[in-house]
C-alpha cells in the first residue's frame, strides 16, 4: 500500500514540474531589432539601417536571436538578414581586417632590421588572428599576424 503512495507523490511532483515549464514557455509580446531593408552578406550594421518590431515569442524562440540593437550594431553580416525578421546570431561575425585573395605586403622584424614581402592572402582575417598567406616572390605559404590596422607581420615559430 505504501508503493501506490509513492508512486502517486512522484507523479504528482511530476506534473506540477512540467507546469512549471510549461508556465515558463508561455508566448509573450517582444520588441526586437530587425533591418529596415536587406542587408548583404560583408555588409557592416549600422544603426540607421535597423528598426523595432513586436514580435510573439517564448524564451526558446529567443535562442540565438538579437534581441537588443547594442548586439548587432558594429559586426559584419556573415548572411543575408531579411528585412523585418528577427537577426540570428549565428549570421554575424567580427569585421574582416583583411580579405581573402588580396594582395598585401607581410612584414618580418627581426633585432635591428625589417623585411617586407608582397603576399596574397589566402583567408578572411581579424586584429589578432593568424592566417595564411602566399608570397608572391617564391610561391612558398607562410603565417601571418593580422595587426591593428590591416598591417600583417609574419608570425614567429
Amino acid at each position: 500500500m505504501l508503493r501506490p503512495v509513492g508512486m502517486l507523490v512522484a507523479m504528482l511532483a511530476i506534473l506540477a514540474a512540467a507546469s512549471v515549464v510549461a508556465a515558463s514557455e508561455e508566448p509573450s509580446i517582444r520588441t526586437l531589432p530587425v533591418p529596415i531593408d536587406t542587408i548583404l552578406p560583408g555588409e557592416v550594421i549600422s544603426a540607421d539601417r535597423l528598426t523595432e518590431r513586436q514580435f510573439k515569442t517564448t524564451p526558446r524562440s529567443l535562442a540565438g536571436v538579437a534581441t537588443r540593437s547594442l548586439e548587432v550594431v558594429g559586426r559584419e553580416t556573415r548572411r543575408r538578414l531579411l528585412a523585418g525578421l528577427p537577426i540570428s546570431l549565428a549570421g554575424l561575425g567580427t569585421p574582416y581586417a583583411v580579405k581573402r585573395g588580396a594582395v598585401s605586403f607581410a612584414i618580418y622584424r627581426g633585432d635591428g632590421f625589417s623585411i617586407s614581402t608582397e603576399i596574397i592572402l589566402l583567408s578572411d582575417g581579424v586584429e589578432g588572428e593568424i592566417i595564411s598567406a602566399r608570397s608572391t616572390d617564391t610561391g612558398a605559404i607562410i603565417k601571418v599576424e593580422v595587426l591593428p590596422g590591416g598591417e600583417l607581420q609574419v608570425a614567429g615559430e
